[in-house]
């Protein structure tokens, strides 16, 4: 069971004594996401819990991970939420911000205030405001001189990533490529192209999954993703599975439960 499972998914409450510490969390971090020399490992799920993890331990808003297959483009694979979804789709489909320029120098990049127009990213900085992010942090995931990707980091103030937090973002960027890279040594008909068009597949069903639960559900796609793990968490399943049966009408969740009472 991925170490996360014993943790909490989000940072602590103020005052909570029963928390446990960031030491503990960290910890946890990379214990679960060494956990991949497993027969049934998802890179999908792998990389939303490289999210969570980012979430759980630095100072941030938001988190997402775009990765490329070999020679192929940069692609968003994990997202924290809907509104970084969107930004980052944005950012790809403009080819300009401080994600895509990390991923072509192969080095950390920060945009410290985004209400002020970057000259080398101004659609990215304008859209990125708009949503509601201050700053971003960029750091690549690197595999010794080979860019797999990038690990984006939102935050809702002004200024660079701490650097306690630059660092341990750099150790989860790291983390990410070696879990990726080990887990092929399962099988050796399996390469890292193939892994990670497998997440980029395995995404498009699951984001395909959320659309038609916010849908019939008339939720949110945040909502609508959160049901959508927990469920599958909680009767272990795979959630490209679940995602794949859901779309396909062979399996669906139960309506959420209406907080109301006087609607009940």
């Amino acid at each position: 069971m991925p170490a996360s499972s014993f943790l909490p998914s989000g940072p602590p409450g103020p005052g909570s004594s029963s928390s446990p510490s960031r030491e503990m969390r960290v910890s946890a971090a990379f214990i679960d996401l060494a956990d991949t020399l497993v027969s049934d490992f998802e890179p999908a799920d792998f990389l939303c819990r490289v999210t969570e993890h980012c979430m759980n331990l630095l100072e941030i808003g938001d988190a997402g991970v775009m990765l490329a297959a070999h020679d192929g483009p940069l692609r968003l694979v994990a997202a924290s939420s809907e509104r970084v979804r969107l930004v980052e789709l944005f950012e790809l489909d403009a080819s300009e911000g401080p994600c895509c320029t990390a991923f072509r120098q192969a080095t950390a990049i920060d945009h410290t205030n985004l209400a002020t127009p970057s000259p080398r990213w101004p659609r990215f900085s304008a859209r990125a405001h708009r949503a509601g992010y201050v700053s971003v942090h960029a750091t690549p995931v690197l595999l010794r001189d080979e860019v797999l990707g990038v690990l984006n980091l939102f935050r809702r103030v002004p200024g660079p990533l701490p650097e306690a937090d630059r660092q341990l973002a750099r150790a989860l960027a790291d983390a990410t490529a070696i879990s990726l890279i080990q887990q092929t040594t399962l099988d050796q008909h399996r390469t890292l192209q193939a892994q990670l068009q497998q997440a980029l597949d395995t995404r498009s069903i699951i984001e395909q999954a959320k659309g038609f639960l916010t849908a019939r559900h008339e939720t949110d796609p945040d909502t609508a993703f959160h049901r959508l793990r927990a469920h599958a968490r909680h009767h272990h399943l795979r959630l490209a599975d679940l995602s794949r049966d859901i779309v396909d009408g062979n399996a669906t969740l139960p309506p959420p439960a209406d907080p109301d009472p006087a609607r009940v």
